[in-house]
């Protein structure tokens, strides 16, 4: 399976009002998030994809279509099997 950024965007997006506007280019750091915003992000796209993400490694990974490479790479494990 392969998660896209408008993916990650939709996950976000539909339960985080403030982050309703987020684009997949947008950088996370530019968009006037707090750490506890990115702890939200981080359990709302665990849940939905069911890949263990914290808020550490999304902040790292900068913008959505960073997060959702790094989504798709820790479930090709799980698809190879």
């Amino acid at each position: 399976m392969e998660i896209t950024a408008p993916d990650v965007v939709d996950a976000i997006g539909s339960v985080m009002d403030e982050l309703s506007h987020m684009q997949p280019d947008d950088a996370f750091a530019d968009l006037d998030i707090d750490s506890l915003t990115l702890v939200e992000a981080a359990v709302i796209l665990s849940n939905k994809f069911g890949v263990r993400v914290d808020e550490f490694e999304l902040a790292d990974a900068g913008n959505a279509h960073a997060a959702a490479a790094m989504l798709t790479n820790r479930l090709a494990p799980r698809n190879a099997s």
